[in-house]
């Protein structure tokens, strides 16, 4: 399945890429079009088929440029992300945990706020001046390596 689903990201990216004229802006989109896109995110749900693969997938068939379909990755993670992290002190709290252990808490969110906040923007850089082909590649080769690893027996 997860062979399956990095080969098929890879060719519905390649196809985004080569057919579809990527020209509008983020701020040019209609709610047709945002739902569209939030519906190609549920393609998510399949294993190895992320959301940071899926969403902009769908944008850039929308005619999104490459680097506002990036951003409305973020701008549609962002009420997911940001209510996850705010249940989780809450799931923590009611496990009752020992005071000194919200400080580790607390450095952990924050190391991962800071570590997530420095991924985003370096996707946003790296789609900012290079295509998506890297992308295609990576997903297509790995889809690749797993069939074949699977069928010579390596992978069980």
């Amino acid at each position: 399945m997860i062979a399956i689903a990095s080969i098929v990201m890879a060719v519905l990216l390649a196809i985004s890429e080569l057919t579809c004229k990527h020209v509008r802006r983020v701020e040019q989109m209609r709610l047709k079009a945002a739902l569209w896109v939030g519906l190609a995110q549920v393609g998510a749900l399949i294993p190895s088929v992320s959301r940071s693969g899926s969403t902009p997938t769908g944008a850039m068939f929308l005619t999104l440029r490459r680097e506002d379909a990036a951003q409305f990755l973020c701008l549609l993670g962002l009420p997911a992300i940001t209510l996850a992290g705010l249940k989780k002190p809450l799931v923590v709290w009611h496990a009752q945990i020992p005071r000194d252990a919200w400080q580790h808490l607390l450095q952990g969110l924050a190391v991962g706020g800071a570590s997530a906040f420095a991924a985003i923007w370096g996707l946003m850089k790296f789609r900012e001046k290079f295509s998506t082909w890297t992308f295609v590649a990576y997903r297509g080769l790995v889809g690749l390596f797993l069939l074949i690893a699977l069928s010579v027996g390596w992978l069980v």
